[in-house]
């Protein structure tokens, strides 16, 4: 008896969960781990200098590049070796950097490359340059901006050669069609949560924040809003990294004069899931994003969110999933009148948590991505 198909697919991005527990990363290791259960040979290639213990983990095999590569040619040579050694019959990229080109240029010629967008600015390079500026201090932007725009470029020109290459909503698909770039729309999915994890308590509100401390996230907005509502029996939690170090005193700060402040610092995202089920807000404080993650953990757990500007389709405002506002002082008046209103935050959070399950359901969701697979000649595991 032949033994039974098992096709292959290798993850490249810059970083793994272990190292970086950012959105793109969070939602390429979901679906990698998922693909292994549905009998996939699956294989993870990100910057580690030693790949952690046990491997493989969840089913997939980890294969570390080196870390600190160079700005300009990055790993494409220990990929390039990788891809010989596995020989994938799928590659696939999230995030847009110099491992968008690698991936879909050192690829096997028969392979499938896929590439999956993670932010709105992904091949706006002049956005992404602005947005640059914005959240980099003077003297390091004019230092590293000639990298920054080969990245973006390379990353361009590699997107541009994918076989596939998917959206998460409509407006990222619009945005990619002017920029050349036509893609398949593919909600993010998030694994199914109990209605025993659903938010159910009436105790003092926890209001969540979670993400990496840096310029882009704007965790000074949480602080700011903390401050203005000392005096609303409240509890306002930070959970994430610092990765700026301009963060630092400005979080020391917030610790020492916030008394209903707690910063929980790097959590795991199993831990982080948990939080969510006792949170009664979830804050969103980004310049911009594509549609966080953070959204569909809070929706699955029937918690509403209040966002700055980022409103992905209008989820928030069209579909009442939460309060999408413009400015400080409306977010400051939006969260106090949802605070006030109990039945109205639990109403918002019913409505966010029936359309996650509709729309994020993993298991839809991978069929739905394993079919665009087989329209594009992929054979599927022997089940």
């Amino acid at each position: 008896m032949s033994p039974a198909h098992q096709p292959r697919i290798l993850f490249v991005l810059r970083y793994h969960v272990s190292t970086l527990t950012g959105g793109a990363e969070v939602k390429a290791w979901a679906l990698a781990t998922e693909l292994a259960k549905r009998g996939w040979d699956v294989h993870y290639a990100s910057e580690m200098n030693r790949v952690p213990a046990p491997n493989p983990r969840d089913g997939v095999t980890l294969h570390a590049l080196p870390e600190d590569s160079s700005y300009w040619r990055g790993n494409r040579r220990p990929l390039r070796a990788l891809m010989r050694e596995l020989n994938p019959d799928v590659v696939y990229n999230r995030v847009f950097d110099l491992y968008t080109l690698h991936a879909m240029e050192e690829a096997p010629p028969p392979a499938l490359t896929v590439w999956a967008v993670a932010s709105d600015q992904d091949a706006a390079i002049g956005q992404a340059m602005l947005n640059l500026w914005k959240t980099t201090p003077a003297f390091l932007f004019l230092k590293r901006w000639p990298v920054h725009l080969f990245w973006a470029w390379s990353a361009l020109r590699g997107a541009r050669q994918a076989k596939l290459v998917i959206s998460q909503y409509r407006g990222q698909y619009d945005r990619l069609r002017k920029h050349g770039i036509e893609s398949v729309i593919l909600p993010n999915s998030h694994e199914p949560v109990p209605e025993s994890e659903v938010q159910s308590h009436d105790g003092i509100p926890m209001l969540l924040w979670v993400g990496s401390l840096k310029a882009l996230k704007q965790p000074e907005i949480f602080f700011e809003l903390a401050r203005r509502l000392s005096d609303v029996p409240a509890e306002f939690v930070l959970v994430g990294q610092v990765q700026q170090p301009d963060y630092e005193p400005i979080l020391a700060k917030a610790q020492a004069e916030l008394k209903n402040f707690t910063y929980l610092g790097f959590v795991p995202r199993h831990e982080v899931g948990r939080l969510f089920a006792q949170s009664h807000v979830h804050l969103k404080t980004s310049l911009f994003e594509a549609l966080p993650e953070t959204f569909v953990q809070a929706w699955m757990r029937g918690v509403p969110v209040i966002s700055l500007n980022v409103d992905p389709d209008g989820l928030l405002a069209d579909k009442g999933l939460g309060i999408c506002v413009h400015s400080v002082d409306e977010f400051e008046r939006e969260l106090r009148s949802l605070l006030a209103d109990p039945a109205r935050r639990r109403d918002i959070g019913r409505r966010a948590r029936a359309y996650a399950v509709q729309e994020y359901d993993l298991e839809a969701n991978i069929k739905k991505f394993e079919r665009l697979l087989v329209e594009r000649g992929v054979r599927l595991p022997e089940r």
